[in-house]
């Protein structure tokens, strides 16, 4: 926990803050006033913090909202800054990346935030359907209006002379769900583009009130279904934190072949979609054969391809007995000779890597200013990986070798998540050499104090997702609260776009692949 002496003296800290800290996550909290809030924020960004997300939820007062603004420090923890009340000072107009949380913020909590820099509703879209009052963040939506008197979204260029607009979606070919992306284009560059999401709201959040934690799991596991395992252990994370739960050694490196058999097949999607991109059959196809025998490999040893009703409270649903874990040796064998002759293919064409290369460029300083993660993040030389900055369970004894690049490019995007597979598949070989033995579940499950709070982190193959978990009565769940890595990195691919040609959009937002429904809860 971050001491509060350190805390004390950054510069611009409010000086009257009340500082509190939180043993079981390691999460240190500042409460302060809504008027100190930006004051607070930049306080923590200006000493090295990395801001995180940000979430509403009821305070005590039923007419108030409780904000908290999350920051990752290094090697300090988590700090949150925290401040209850019905209106707030926007923290976007100085630190850019909260922009889409406090937009999301204000249209589901209906706060407040004087010096907003954009109003435009992000969840709903009620100029597209009718308003359904039952969904809070339709009820509190204030939609503009156009000249009509009609309802609108605007989008709005850079101005420049024969600039024109190009509309891609929301409907899209091929089985993906919807996302709108609207292009500025003078010639073949493109001036600017703005990414509108959250076409499926589905109410993920609300609808985990008053439920009980150990049933929300197969919720969890819907909110981006490739990345089922690693939102389960997130959410896992919170909720032992606030029951007071110790994982069993054993379950802890269950997870972590779980998170990373997940790391793999999901970045042999990526990989082969960049080389279909391009117009590389032959290693795409290749790529989608390893992929497709990797899932196989999941529904052996875990009972799902998607690696599903596995992470539970306190552990995880079953064991793996000695046949599965001989089945897991064997497949990581073949996959670790496997990709090293697809990555021979792929890095020998020169057509393949002219058309990667300085593709969707994200310098460093773009990245850092969007507070980017994941391989989106460390294409740019970003390091971030939760599980080497804030190791849990099983990761806090291994070395991890963080996959890094600097060119910030499609190209080293694609080297990242190629790199990261390796690693991933070095990880699981020495988990399996040295399982643990015991019981695969904690026997008992405590209470969790209710109004008690506790966050959880886990490193998802698109990048760190993070969850604040706010307990109510015997265990059950009085708020939920979720920032994906897709919610955090949509914004980077709109930088990313700039100066290429459209063209070139679908492969530049391969290199990303984030995920709609990850922002779409």
């Amino acid at each position: 926990m971050i001491a509060k002496n350190f805390l004390q003296a950054l510069e611009g800290m409010p000086k009257r803050s009340r500082i509190s800290a939180n043993s079981a996550d390691a999460t240190t909290w500042i409460d302060v006033t809504p008027e100190e809030v930006p004051a607070a924020c930049m306080a923590l960004a200006n000493a090295g913090g990395i801001f995180d997300s940000a979430f509403a939820y009821p305070a005590a007062s039923r007419a108030q909202w409780a904000l908290a603004y999350v920051f990752r420090l290094e090697s300090r923890g988590l700090a949150a800054v925290r401040s209850r009340g019905k209106s707030f000072h926007s923290v976007s107009a100085s630190l850019s990346a909260a922009i889409w949380d406090e937009r999301k913020m204000h249209e589901i909590s209906g706060a407040e935030f004087s010096g907003l820099p954009d109003v435009r509703p992000i969840v709903s879209h009620p100029e597209n359907a009718a308003i359904e009052q039952k969904n809070r963040a339709q009820k509190h939506a204030k939609p503009l209006k156009n000249g009509n008197g009609e309802n609108t979204y605007p989008f709005v260029g850079t101005g420049e002379e024969g600039e024109f607009e190009v509309a891609v979606g929301p409907v899209h070919a091929g089985i993906i769900e919807p996302g709108h992306f609207r292009f500025f284009v003078s010639g073949e560059g493109v001036n600017k583009m703005e990414a509108r999401l959250s076409y499926m709201h589905r109410g993920i959040e609300g609808f985990a009130k008053g439920k009980k934690m150990e049933d929300m799991f197969p919720i969890i596991e819907q909110i981006s279904g490739d990345e089922s395992a690693s939102n389960s252990v997130a959410f896992a994370q919170a909720a032992e934190s606030l029951c007071g739960i110790q994982v069993p050694q054993r379950a802890q490196t269950i997870r972590l072949l779980l998170l990373e058999e997940e790391r793999i097949y999901s970045h042999l999607a990526d990989l082969g979609g960049i080389a279909t991109d391009v117009g590389f059959a032959a290693p795409a196809s290749q790529f989608l054969a390893l992929r497709e025998r990797m899932m196989r490999l999941n529904e052996k040893c875990f009972g799902n391809r998607f690696l599903r009703d596995v992470v539970a409270l306190g552990g995880t649903h079953r064991d793996m007995p000695r046949e599965k874990i001989s089945e897991l040796r064997s497949g990581i064998e073949f996959f670790s000779k496997a990709i090293l002759e697809i990555e021979n293919l792929t890095m020998s064409s020169s057509t393949f890597l002219d058309r990667a290369f300085s593709a969707g460029w994200v310098s460093a300083k773009s990245a850092s200013r969007f507070c980017l993660v994941g391989p989106g993040a460390r294409a740019s030389g970003i390091s971030c990986d939760t599980r080497k900055h804030f190791p849990y369970g099983a990761y806090a004894h291994v070395a991890l070798n963080e996959a890094l690049a600097t060119d910030g490019d499609a190209l080293a995007r694609f080297m990242v998540k190629l790199n990261e597979t390796k690693e991933s598949a070095r990880l699981i070989s020495e988990e399996i050499a040295h399982m643990p033995s015991g019981p695969f579940c904690a026997h008992e499950i405590p209470n969790a104090k209710a109004g008690s709070i506790s966050f959880g982190m886990c490193e998802a193959p698109r990048g760190g997702c993070t969850m604040l978990l706010q307990a109510g009565k015997h265990n059950t769940i009085q708020n939920l609260s979720v920032r994906t890595a897709s919610f955090r990195n949509w914004r980077a691919l709109e930088k990313a776009i700039l100066k290429n040609i459209i063209a070139d959009f679908q492969l530049i937002n391969k290199s990303f692949n984030l995920s709609y429904a990850g922002a779409d809860l």
